[in-house]
């Protein structure tokens, strides 16, 4: 057994994402900090649903400030672009960075997925 590995509780876990929410005039926002992967599968999908909440169906995701994100990131966002999609809805990224954004790239979620460079860009798509 190797003493140097990190054990981490549940509410460590809960540091490696955190998020904030806030609504516009007729699209949210949901802003994500940290990492997405397995551990933090579950807060980053109860984020972007409670930001869902009441009938939104324009969601921005900024991923500005996330690190790293795994396949289940991935999924996650798929999946909410599905729902909004069949509900005549839409989901724009805005500002991934570095291996994030190569990450997105790669898997041609850039494809399926609208990615605004800023916040002004993703709501301005909305516009009119």
């Amino acid at each position: 057994m190797n003493d140097d590995l990190p054990i981490y509780s549940d509410d460590d876990l809960h540091d490696l994402l955190t998020y904030s929410i806030s609504h516009g005039p007729c699209y949210a926002v949901v802003s994500v900090a940290g990492e997405i992967d397995l551990d933090t599968e579950r807060a980053f999908r109860a984020a972007l649903t409670s930001a869902l909440a009441g009938g939104v169906l324009r969601l921005v995701v900024d991923l500005a400030a996330v690190s790293y994100m795994g396949s289940t990131g991935i999924g996650v966002l798929m999946g909410v672009r599905r729902e909004l999609a069949a509900n005549g809805g839409s989901l724009v990224l805005v500002c991934p960075r570095g291996k994030v954004a190569q990450v997105l790239k790669v898997t041609g979620v850039r494809e399926v997925i609208p990615v605004a460079a800023s916040m002004a860009d993703a709501v301005g798509r909305w516009a009119s």
